[in-house]
């Protein structure tokens, strides 16, 4: 498997010479204090579907997600005099798919719908033959990626598998997908049992035994389901994710957090410099037109501590998943100059108006565009997802990446 993964992501730069206050723009100042600790930050509240929160105390410690759970990428780093500072979110790329769920394309396995006669249906020997083949998921009508019906109470279901090699020394979890009781089996062993419950696309850690078991050549993970009442849903995979490529390390000091009624205000400590960074949502109910634009600012102004000057660049960075129900969809992207601003566009290439229905879901149609100036003091690029980061805290600046050298989907080689 190729480690070199190429990822779509937006980002830009603002390159200040010094942290003198600029004698055109007038530093935003608020008199109110907010002192509750809300359940989540608001950062973008456009609506329901175009949405971004903060869960963590600070905003540095989780990555920015959908009311949903989902990320919604949103990264932002300062460099003061060589130092990077990272003041949002983290950087956290979906997994890579070493055993696709059908989230990600639809895989066949043996099931039957009759309780197995002993346990011997565990083992990587077993003699599924007599089972009957289907593809992924499985599960009853109106569930997600739903493939093979299943109406009964129980589902009993194999997936035998080659790897290429040993997976012991990788980080892996299982994502799995089911509705109601479930267990599941990687080679004989027990990895999940989780009683009366229901859960789409959960994660689990794979522990170094279980890891020990997954061997270069055939493998085989088992699972039964019961189904106590409603719907009922079975799917699960295997995906690495990629350690130790981390560039924003440092994170900056949280000082306070303000919830106000259009914004959310921050303050970092950044070295010797004060970094504040400002959410707004303009939902003015006497200026209904501003009411109903669906966009949110991103404000951020520096000052020195020490009355020193000092180097600083901001940078901010999202990805596609903005856009998108799942990270395996496909979009395009564009970047247009107009007007003095640069707009970065991105959307799914199928863009299915209103075709989807249900819970857990995010907005997969329409186009998500982050904007900002066009000053020689600013950049706005499509790139490399690590490289680009990389480049940021060694000088300062980022070069774009060619566009045809970007997955055209997050979780895509």
């Amino acid at each position: 498997m190729s480690k070199k993964i190429l990822f779509l992501y937006f980002l830009l730069i603002a390159l200040l010479v010094s942290c003198q206050e600029s004698t055109s723009i007038k530093p935003i100042t608020s008199d109110l204090v907010n002192n509750l600790r809300a359940p989540a930050y608001p950062l973008v509240t456009v609506d329901p579907y175009f949405g971004a929160w903060s869960f963590a105390d600070n905003l540095y410690d989780d990555p920015v997600r959908h009311w949903t759970g989902k990320d919604f990428s949103l990264i932002g780093a300062i460099r003061v005099d060589g130092e990077t500072y990272r003041f949002l979110g983290t950087e956290n790329l979906p997994l890579k798919p070493v055993l696709p769920t059908a989230n990600e394309e639809k895989w066949e396995g043996a099931y039957t719908l009759q309780q197995p006669k002993n346990d011997s249906w565990l083992s990587l020997d077993f003699n599924d033959s007599d089972w009957t083949k289907g593809q992924a998921a499985f599960g009853t009508d109106n569930e997600p990626n739903l493939a093979t019906s299943w109406n009964t109470k129980d589902i009993w279901v194999r997936r035998t598998f080659d790897l290429p090699e040993d997976l012991q020394d990788k980080t892996i979890f299982l994502k799995y997908s089911h509705d109601d009781n479930f267990e599941l089996y990687i080679n004989g062993t027990k990895v999940i049992d989780t009683g009366y419950a229901w859960k789409y696309n959960a994660l689990e850690e794979l522990s170094d035994e279980i890891k020990a078991t997954l061997k270069k050549g055939k493998n085989v993970i088992a699972a039964h389901c019961h189904n106590r009442t409603g719907g009922g849903h079975v799917d699960f995979g295997l995906f690495e994710k990629e350690t130790n490529k981390e560039a924003f390390t440092q994170p900056a000091v949280q000082k306070s957090a303000n919830v106000l009624p259009t914004q959310t205000f921050y303050t970092f400590e950044c070295g010797p410099v004060e970094l504040d960074v400002i959410f707004t949502a303009p939902l003015l109910m006497d200026d209904l037109d501003l009411l109903s634009r669906p966009v949110n600012y991103l404000t951020y102004q520096v000052r020195s501590s020490d009355g020193q000057q000092h180097d600083v660049q901001i940078y901010l960075e999202t990805t596609p998943q903005w856009a998108v129900n799942s990270d395996n969809q496909p979009v395009d992207f564009e970047r247009i100059e107009r007007d003095g601003w640069t707009y970065l566009k991105t959307g799914t290439k199928e863009q299915p108006v209103l075709q989807k229905k249900g819970d857990d879901l995010r907005i997969d149609w329409g186009y998500f565009y982050m904007a900002g100036a066009l000053t020689p003091a600013t950049g706005a690029e499509f790139g490399d997802y690590w490289q680009a980061k990389k480049t940021f805290v060694e000088t300062g600046k980022v070069t774009a990446t060619p566009t045809d050298s970007l997955s055209a989907n997050m979780t895509q080689e």
